[in-house]
């Protein structure tokens, strides 16, 4: 008995709905080539996260102003757009951006391009020609003594007067901020604090003041008091917040403690000026300005200089009341004693 043949079912015609059709996936643009070569430049430089991310936003600058190759940048073009950068706005009149940020952005660029002439993708810098703006030598901004007494009164009566008391005091012996907030237990032995983590590799350490030494003490054994098992990798200074209760202390937590005592007295008072008071005070004790720099570890010499002209204003004034004393002790009472006749 044969099979019965199945039936051929019938041909379905679905229809396709023309007006509305499947979207297509677009293919994603093209990556900006001249963006692999900033990439390739940061990784080729030893520098911090945060360095990095100020690099790539100023070259970014760049990049949104000229859509040319790297190899096509003229040394007109990059005068016009240090010009760019110098403009004004015109309801105002007043600059777009500052001198010190003109300078930043376009130092960075001839950074960038004097690296793509040595790693010879192009053959000449199109940036030597072109001046960074020249800046009015900064002035120190130190704290002085009342301002100094004022804030530790200001910080006894602070909600934690036995961390900010150490704190402010370490801050005061020259380490910024993010150093302090690096800091370690093991970091600390008795006499010295040593940096391990340091902008731009400046590690090094630095001598404590006896009151900075027992105020440091002071706060360690105040934290085992509470029941803290305080450990060479813990940090030196952490946070006492209820949400972030035991963590270290980081940058944020060091300046709104700073910006707290500032409103409090009433000064302008911020972590780098802890910096400045240290080193100022330093030279204008007398102490060599080279041995001054060891401990704050600068490497710039006209970065530093800030310090000492106060230092060499008033030893330029004892030279000269020495001098015109001298002067007048050797003339006699028919010379005119004046220096300026």
């Amino acid at each position: 008995m044969k099979p019965k043949p199945q039936a051929i079912p019938e041909i379905q015609i679905i229809p396709v709905d023309r007006a509305h059709p499947k979207p297509q996936a677009l293919p994603s643009a093209p990556r900006d080539l001249r963006e692999l070569r900033i990439e390739e430049f940061l990784q080729a430089r030893s520098i911090a996260s945060r360095t990095q991310k100020a690099y790539r936003q100023d070259l970014q600058q760049f990049l949104d102003w000229s859509d040319q190759s790297w190899a096509e940048i003229s040394p007109r073009q990059v005068a016009q757009f240090k010009a760019h950068l110098m403009r004004k706005e015109l309801e105002t009149d007043q600059r777009v951006l500052s001198d010190a940020t003109v300078r930043r952005v376009l130092g960075t660029v001839k950074n960038f391009f004097g690296w793509m002439t040595r790693s010879r993708y192009i053959s000449v810098d199109p940036t030597t020609e072109v001046d960074l703006p020249k800046l009015v030598e900064p002035e120190a901004q130190n704290l002085n003594e009342a301002e100094v007494e004022r804030i530790y009164q200001a910080i006894h009566q602070s909600p934690m007067p036995e961390r900010n008391l150490a704190l402010t005091s370490v801050l005061l012996h020259g380490l910024r901020a993010n150093e302090v907030s690096a800091l370690n237990r093991e970091d600390f032995d008795g006499r010295r604090l040593t940096i391990r983590v340091a902008k731009a590799d400046s590690k090094g350490a630095v001598p404590l003041t006896q009151d900075g030494i027992q105020r440091v003490e002071a706060y360690l054994s105040w934290r085992q008091a509470q029941g803290e098992a305080v450990q060479p990798t813990s940090p030196l200074f952490v946070s006492h917040s209820r949400r972030n209760a035991g963590q270290r202390l980081k940058y944020e937590g060091i300046r709104k403690v700073v910006d707290a005592i500032s409103q409090k007295t009433g000064i302008e008072f911020h972590a780098h000026r802890c910096r400045h008071t240290f080193a100022t005070n330093l030279v204008l004790k007398g102490m060599n300005p080279y041995h001054v720099m060891t401990l704050t570890r600068h490497r710039s010499v006209q970065s530093f200089r800030r310090y000492t002209k106060a230092a060499d204003q008033a030893a330029a004034e004892a030279a000269f009341y020495d001098t015109t004393r001298t002067s007048q002790t050797q003339e006699s009472p028919e010379t005119d004693s004046s220096l300026f006749t």
